[in-house]
């Protein structure tokens, strides 16, 4: 059968077909497991609700990982029972937030080296089968994609297993509102 004794017609039905198919697969992205780290900034907060509300609309659940960030000197699995009590306190603010969403939420603390948080994060979307990372950044410059994070949020970008996305805020890269000019009549 040649390409030529084919109703053109039909040729485009069926390729119209087969492109609405591929956009509803593409749109229709399921997420069953979101990771959110917990970095103790205000953009945190939006991240938690952003993947909270993605989570309720899909009916996934969402991984909270509070990083224990450990001195370079010292060992991995060295004790820190201040700073893991504050840890899992910050764990149940956020798992409150999750149940407020009516979403379920696993708790993880996750030991890591300061610059190593990209490769603890991308264990644990391994770990749960994640597919959606949302990590919340402060925008750190103006003028482009060349440092616009911080180089622990670049680590979580090149090292993540699945999709990234980053929460920069309600407001993004506006440190102070705009006046507003108004006309005199």
């Amino acid at each position: 059968m040649k390409l030529s004794d084919i109703d053109p017609r039909e040729l485009l039905r069926v390729t119209r077909r087969r492109a609405k198919r591929l956009a509803r697969r593409t749109a229709a992205v399921r997420y069953r497991s979101i990771v959110v780290p917990l970095l103790g900034r205000e953009e945190t907060d939006h991240a938690v609700d952003l993947a909270c509300r993605l989570a309720a609309d899909r009916r996934a659940r969402v991984i909270l990982v509070a990083p224990l960030v450990v001195e370079p000197e010292l060992p991995l699995n060295a004790q820190f029972p201040e700073e893991t009590a504050a840890l899992r306190v910050h764990l149940d603010e956020a798992a409150a937030i999750a149940e407020s969403y009516g979403v379920g939420a696993k708790k993880r603390v996750v030991r890591t080296r300061e610059r190593a948080l990209g490769h603890a994060l991308a264990e644990v979307a391994r770990d749960h089968g994640a597919e959606l990372i949302v990590v919340g950044a402060p925008v750190e410059s103006r003028h482009g994609f060349r440092n616009a994070f911080p180089p622990e949020i670049l680590s979580v970008l090149r090292e993540a297993p699945c999709r990234v996305m980053v929460a920069t805020g309600p407001v993004a890269g506006r440190s102070t509102p705009r006046p507003r000019v108004t006309a005199a009549v």
